[in-house]
């Protein structure tokens, strides 16, 4: 043992000094004391190092040796040390047998044959397994000297595995468990224990034995470990090659000392220097390293070596490195042990270098071209070292490069997305990925370090949020105080994307190309595929470049280098741009986009500007670490070139190419100008957020489920400050299908300001109060009493929209919240009692009481089938009463009426279907009288008296809702609702489809909505104005609503064929009085209407056009 030094080749020379010897004792006592034992007889513990036999069950006591299932004898075993951990047991038979039906070998009925028989002779095999050190203290006064440590290596011969070959065909897993057995055998014997190096001396030093700093090799070795704690080597390698290359290239970047000496941290993989360190203190040596990658091999489970490239070592004299160095080296390697450790705090795991455990293995290192007989040879070796052991060491883990794997549970957790609501499946004319959603039942994890979205190296399953049915989620989502909100999904951008590659394939124009092929002069040439997207919670979007393949020459030099399947990642804003702005820099794609949906819509409208969202390329930054270079050495120097290179085509001329023929702008919408009349949903200010539970750095992009939300208000409101606070996850996709995003518009703006209101006036025309003012037999009012006293009394019923009375201009009938969940309410009682005397009929004298009870219910059912229903139920019941001189009678009359409007969504992305069901004007019936009912009421008026319209409603539904989403454009595409939700706030839900024309989807249904239906040439704008205004007794909105159509949809015959059936009823109720309410039309510019009491105006520029109603007031939703 030499002192102060490593005696790990003493211990070894020891130990196999102990085997060698125990195996010559067992040898000699075979050659002595086994001479006349056969078989099985031979296997006794001191014969255990020279030979060793095994039989079946039915040849338990074979006496010859080809009867045994194995039979060997055995030459001088031999122990070697991988690290401090793990050893290597070499065994070599000189000759013997065994048998390949080694399964059998327990069973009763099993008779082996010589057949199956294999002879071996000469044959090594090695064991890799686990060791132990144990000490034995103790003072001894015989032995002297104080007291002593005994240590025994102990081999734990149960963690053996056979790891090297075998060159018997088809013999290796038979031969290993023959030997496993044997190994069982020699503990059983005593032979796993052995004594390590005595220390018996009095100068109280331990000896030190480090077999971890040994040259570690095994002869024709099987495998070698390739994981730790579950993580791979090779993503080891990559992730030490992918920071080692981002050092190389930001040290290059660098131009002057100072620049260097402010990121000496960031850039030392790359290169370091002494004067950085304490070494620069001495004056003697001074040095420059420029590092090649570093790279990793696993010893064993806790152990590795971690190899230091040194491409470069520049030797100075002085600490001015601006001179010519005394001395260059190039290609040594440093060669150290570390150990590996496993972390796991709190939701997060790593898989770290313990760089305190770090130590020189100088057996391993290589010094090329070094000679030590130089004077400063033994000064510079050990300065190389000491900076290796105590100061890289603390650099490296001070800007945590000494961790290779980083996974937190809690950030990368992914949220199960759940159906919304389940639309039945209808082919769709464009392709759809079904990788895209994801599957609840399969956790996705994502991949640490350099690599594509996706791929993972996993140490431990997620734990994904408790799966939530839509209808759960969507029901939490919050508003705060914005009237609109658009999410916007990765998942629908990502697909539009793809669908644009996919039909620009077969395409020659360069605004199709360039998302195909693309090159630049013969620098560049690459085929891509689909861009790729994420959002980052610092209102940036992360993009990944595919190049299918192609090639490429480095910025220096001319040696091109031809690619496959990489993926580079940028860092961009989004921006929200004015039109003029985008189309200045787009000239290409503004021409195409003057056939868009968003421009013949909204284009070149003084009342509002159109504006566009999209990725600013201008911005774009290269981040290595999430970029995939697949084939590049990334180790070599020479991988530096051709990443520069690939960044400089794509940020320098590819993105300029994108944004000319507008692929950056993902969506566009219209917004109103100051001074405008937008309608009751346009959006008069816009802004976006990107919205998240958790944060989403580029560290943790690959998980990133973030979305963006357009935020907007109407009536030219202004914007809160300040972010949207997450409340729940706003968008939720079907299985097998992409969702856009969602929609959503607040309480406030649809349900308060439009919804309500409009059904509020349904409260006027169903609830019935009584009317005393004269009456004048107009169809305003059904008379009552109609048989008492000649109707001297002028008493009516009439409906609330129809009173006479004063406080008809004042009073409102709102809905009103019943406390339960999107439920309102409206009642109204009103009760009459009127004494009379002296009639000249004693008959007539008594006391007279009407009683009108009108109870109206609304709520919005929550469907399973992607619909939504507004409910309309109401009982309004009338009840007389006579109490006389001579006779009493009671009537009672009952209307119990329903409505609803159905929101239905349309297969394909059609968008939705607004369907009326119901009676528009609901009768009465009797319930209980003691008269006639005609000598009490006009039974005709009464009948036609109250009014249930929804049409004009749902024309204003059909508009703002049906067809084409008219809110917000994907690129030159459109969008479309499905699957309408309010959630527990009172905010309406839409989900976001691509629009498919209702002409391309296979399933036709029975009601189709449009956008922008075309005028039909055969009838002028005059006769379509006269047509509609027939309908105005019972529909003038709607009429209205399709003169502007210019068509006839199912909806609107429908709506004519109620006003037919009601005008009669309704002529004979309503008639034009002083107190009617005004028409209410759509806003429609460049033609206005007007009317009075007998007709209606309507005008466009400068022709008028008027026509007489020929019915009585109307009042229209």
């Amino acid at each position: 043992m030499c002192l102060g030094e490593n005696s790990a080749n003493h211990a070894v020379h020891y130990v196999n000094a102990q085997l060698t010897a125990l195996w010559e004792n067992s040898v000699e006592c075979s050659s002595h004391a086994g001479k006349n034992l056969k078989g099985l007889d031979r296997v006794r513990y001191d014969f255990a190092l020279r030979e060793f036999h095994v039989a079946s069950k039915q040849r338990s006591n074979a006496t010859g040796e080809p009867e045994l299932m194995f039979s060997a004898t055995f030459d001088t075993p031999r122990v070697d040390f991988i690290c401090n951990h793990e050893a290597v047991l070499y065994l070599k038979i000189k000759e013997g047998h065994f048998n390949r039906d080694f399964s059998k070998l327990d069973s009763a009925t099993f008779t082996p044959t010589r057949s199956r028989n294999v002879p071996i002779k000469d044959l090594e095999v090695a064991f890799r397994l686990d060791f132990s050190i144990n000490g034995i203290k103790g003072t001894t006064a015989q032995i002297g000297n104080g007291a002593h440590l005994i240590q025994l290596l102990v081999l734990d011969v149960a963690t053996a595995n056979l790891a090297s070959k075998v060159a018997i065909p088809d013999a290796k897993d038979a031969l290993a468990f023959y030997l496993k057995k044997y190994l069982a055998y020699l503990r059983q014997a005593g032979h796993h224990v052995l004594f390590s190096l005595p220390d018996f001396d009095d100068d109280g030093h331990q000896v030190e034995v480090e077999f971890s700093l040994l040259p570690h090799f095994i002869r024709e070795a099987e495998y070698e470990i390739t994981e730790a704690f579950g993580v791979t080597l090779e993503s080891i390698n990559n992730t030490l090659s992918s920071k080692w290359l981002k050092s190389i290239m930001l040290a290059e970047d660098e131009d002057d000392v100072k620049a260097v000496n402010k990121n000496k941290d960031a850039i030392c993989l790359a290169e370091y220097r002494s004067t950085w360190t304490t070494i620069g203190d001495r004056k003697d040596i001074q040095f420059w390293i420029k590092f090649g990658a570093p790279k990793l091999k696993i010893l064993c489970k806790r152990e590795a070596l971690l190899y230091f490239t040194v491409d470069e070592l520049l030797v100075f004299d002085g600490s001015d490195f601006t001179v010519a160095p005394k001395h260059t080296y190039k290609d040594w390697e440093i060669a150290t042990v570390v150990e590996l450790v496993k972390k796991v705090t709190g939701t997060v795991t790593t898989v770290e270098i313990d760089m305190k455990s770090l130590r020189v293995c100088e057996p391993l290192c290589v010094f090329e071209g070094f000679d030590l007989s130089i004077n400063f040879a033994a000064t510079l070796k050990a300065t190389i070292f000491e900076f290796f052991q105590i100061h890289y060491t603390l650099i490296l883990e001070k800007i945590s490069l000494h961790i290779v794997y980083f996974y937190d549970e809690k950030v990368n957790r992914v949220p199960s997305p759940e159906p919304l609501l389940p639309v039945p499946p209808v082919p769709v004319p464009v392709p759809v990925d079904p990788s895209k959603p994801v599957d609840p039942s399969k956790p996705v994890v994502p991949k640490p370090g350099p690599s594509e979205p996706g791929k993972t190296v996993k140490i431990r399953d997620p734990k994904p949020d408790a799966p939530q049915t839509g209808k759960v989620i969507l029901k939490e989502t919050n508003t705060g105080d914005f009237d609109f909100l658009q999410v916007l999904s990765v998942e629908g951008i990502v697909e539009h994307f793809k669908l644009l590659w996919q039909s620009y394939r077969e395409r020659t124009e360069a605004y199709a190309q360039c998302l195909v092929k693309w090159s630049y002069a013969e620098d560049f040439k690459g085929s891509f595929g689909a861009l790729k997207i994420k959002f980052l919670s610092n209102e940036k979007a992360m993009i990944w470049i595919h190049l299918e393949e192609g090639s490429l020459k480095p910025l220096k030099g001319d040696k091109k280098c031809d690619f496959m399947d990489w993926s580079i990642a940028f860092e961009v804003d989004i921006t929200i741009a004015d039109h003029e702005k985008v189309a200045k820099k787009s000239t290409s794609w503004f021409e195409r986009f003057k056939d868009s949906f968003a421009w013949k819509q909204h284009g070149g409208q003084d009342s509002r500007s159109l504006q566009h969202l999209g990725l600013d390329f201008s911005t774009a930054k290269f981040v290595y670490d999430k970029s995939k270079f697949e084939g590049l050495q990334l180790g070599s120097r020479t991988a530096v070139g051709y990443v520069r290179g690939v960044v400089y085509y794509l940020t320098k001329y590819y993105f300029n190419e994108l944004t000319l023929h507008g692929h950056h702008i993902l969506y566009t919408t219209p917004v109103w100008k100051a001074g405008s009349k937008p309608p009751s949903m346009g959006l008069t200010s816009l802004s976006f957020q990107i919205y998240s539970k958790y944060t989403y750095t580029r560290e943790t992009v690959d998980t990133s489920i973030a979305v963006l939300i357009l935020l907007g208000m109407t009536g030219f409101r202004t914007l809160p400050k300040g972010k949207l606070q997450y409340s729940s996850e706003w968008v939720v996709s079907g299985k097998g299908s992409v969702s856009s995003g969602t929609v959503c518009l607040s309480r406030k703006v649809f349900l308060e300001e439009r919804l309500l209101t409009l059904l509020a006036a349904i409260n006027g025309t169903s609830t019935v109060v009584p009317n005393f003012c004269p009456s004048s037999n107009d169809g305003t009012s059904a008379a009552i009493f109609t048989g008492s006293d000649d109707s001297e009394w002028g008493l009516a019923l009439a409906t609330w929209a129809q009173r006479t009375c004063s406080r008809r201009k004042t009073g409102k009938c709102d809905w009103k919240p019943t406390g339960k969940d999107s439920e309102y309410k409206w009642e109204y009682t009103d009760k009459w009692s009127y004494e009379h005397e002296n009639s000249h009929d004693e008959s007539r004298n008594g006391m007279y009481k009407i009683a009108c009870n009108t109870k109206n219910l609304l709520s919005f059912p929550f469907t399973e089938d992607g619909s939504l229903d507004i409910v309309l139920h109401g009982l309004v019941t009338v009840d007389l009463a006579f109490k006389g001189h001579a006779k009493n009678w009671t009537t009672k009359m009952e209307s119990d009426w329903s409505s609803t409007l159905s929101l239905r969504s349309l297969p394909g992305g059609s968008g939705l279907s607004i369907e009326v069901d119901g009676d528009s004007q609901p009768g009465f019936q009797t319930i209980s009288t003691d008269v006639p009912i005609e000598k009490l009421f006009d039974v005709k008026a009464l009948q036609g008296l109250l009014h249930v319209e929804l049409t004009g409603l749902a024309s204003e539904l059909r508009q703002s809702f049906g067809g084409v989403w008219e809110h917000c454009f994907p690129g030159t595409g459109a969008l479309s609702l499905s699957n309408p939700f309010f959630n527990k706030h009172g905010d309406i839900l839409f989900e976001l489809r691509p629009y498919v024309p209702i002409t391309q989807a296979s399933v036709v249904p029975r009601s189709v909505p449009s956008a922008r239906p075309a005028p039909k040439k055969s009838r002028s704008w005059v006769k379509r104005v006269v047509s509609g205004v027939q309908g105005v007794a019972q529909n003038v909105g709607g009429a209205i609503a399709d003169v502007l159509d210019g068509s006839d949809d199912e909806d609107d015959k429908k709506s004519k064929k109620v006003v037919t059936k009601t005008n009669g009823a309704a002529a004979a109720i309503f008639s034009p009085t002083s107190g009617s309410s005004p028409l209410i039309t759509p806003s429609i510019e460049g033609v206005s209407v007007s009317r009075s009491s007998s007709s209606v105006n309507v005008s466009s520029g400068t022709k008028t056009e008027t026509f007489s109603t020929k019915t009585s007031s109307t009042q229209v939703l």
